[in-house]
């Protein structure tokens, strides 16, 4: 174990901590919150060689129970776990330049996706629920510690559906050939919903989240008409699915999505994450929204890649002063890359637990 996580006061979690917060409720200390630690970062801390499997699922399931290590440790009461829904969507790929970096990293194709036209749409071979691996998932419940639980992700329907048909001839394909996304978005759509449902099988996942990139710095990837009568019904649905679980409703989405959050905020979703300075600091989304959902994480990405560790504490601590009255977790405004110095990680980490020493 890293020498500073081994200082961190010993964890005490309580899921019931975080879902009291995302249900807009003071809690007895501000929790934490994380969408991915990448594995580099994860291995880094806990002080482990990379698992030695080539075996790709086992890979997964060893990750997964790594995560929930690592997460314990640093004081989550959560960790969000993902099923992931098998596409066969095929990347481009590069040798990945971050300090971590071991091997390639990928990235979508924007141009084009397998499916062109309806008749592909009819071709491809869409998974089922049956081809989801959710071996993570119980791979992560059998390490959980007692108060902890875990969050069941899903990528999103604008973001699977992009990486289907290309996010440039999506966007053309939205005058063009609507009948085509359309399909696509209901297909999507359809298997999230089941994935979800799934997840409700679980008793070890209290809450539900979706990863759905809307944006982009100066506004949506897509018009907010467009993207409120094709894309924010499915939220609407999901929200619903999830409360008739009793879970909460979960949303990921990066980029300046002002235009639509009205939109969204209305679906009945719990809480928003994914925040960037450049577009709009967590704060200022905390006092717009925070009297109507719950607000996660905020500590910009770019701070963490490439400040220091005194910079990450003050800006967390800042964040915590104006936003810890209620309906906020603390977290990165995106996630933990292995371009993010393990070091600025545990100062933010560091941060949050001297704030609720307090």
């Amino acid at each position: 174990m890293h020498p500073r996580v081994e200082k961190l006061p010993p964890p005490s979690p309580d899921w019931r901590r975080f879902v009291q917060v995302v249900h807009r409720q003071k809690a007895d200390r501000v929790p934490l919150i994380e969408l991915a630690v990448h594995p580099e970062v994860v291995n880094t801390l806990l002080d482990e060689p990379p698992a030695a499997t080539d075996d790709a699922r086992e890979a997964l399931r060893l990750t997964a129970e790594r995560a929930v290590r690592l997460h314990h440790r640093l004081g989550y009461d959560v960790v969000k776990i993902s099923a992931p829904i098998p596409f066969d969507i095929p990347r481009l790929r590069g040798q990945d330049p971050a300090v971590l970096g071991a091997g390639a990293r990928e990235w979508a194709n924007e141009h084009h996706g397998p499916i062109g036209s309806l008749a592909d749409c009819e071709r491809f071979v869409w998974p089922t629920l049956a081809d989801v691996d959710f071996g993570p998932v119980e791979a992560a419940t059998r390490v959980l510690p007692d108060g902890m639980k875990l969050i069941g992700f899903s990528g999103g329907v604008l973001e699977f559906a992009m990486d289907l048909i290309g996010m440039q001839r999506l966007m053309l394909a939205t005058r063009r050939d609507p009948a085509l996304v359309s399909a696509v978005i209901g297909r999507v759509g359809e298997l999230i919903a089941a994935v979800f449902e799934k997840y409700c099988q679980f008793d070890s996942v209290c809450a539900l989240w979706l990863g759905d990139d809307l944006g982009h710095k100066h506004g949506t990837l897509l018009s907010p008409a467009w993207l409120t009568e094709h894309i924010v019904p499915w939220y609407r649905r999901f929200a619903q699915l999830a409360h008739e679980h009793g879970r909460p409703f979960l949303l990921h989405t990066c980029g300046n999505t002002a235009a639509v959050m009205p939109a969204i905020v209305a679906t009945g979703l719990d809480a928003k994450h994914s925040f960037e300075d450049a577009i709009e600091p967590v704060e200022h989304f905390y006092d717009r929204w925070s009297g109507q959902i719950a607000v996660l994480g905020g500590v910009d990405v770019h701070l963490l890649a490439t400040g220091d560790g005194a910079a990450v504490r003050a800006r967390t601590l800042q964040i915590l002063e104006h936003c810890s009255h209620g309906a906020y977790a603390a977290g990165s405004g995106n996630s933990i890359p292995n371009y993010v110095p393990a070091e600025n990680y545990l100062a933010m980490i560091e941060a949050v637990w001297e704030y609720n020493r307090r």
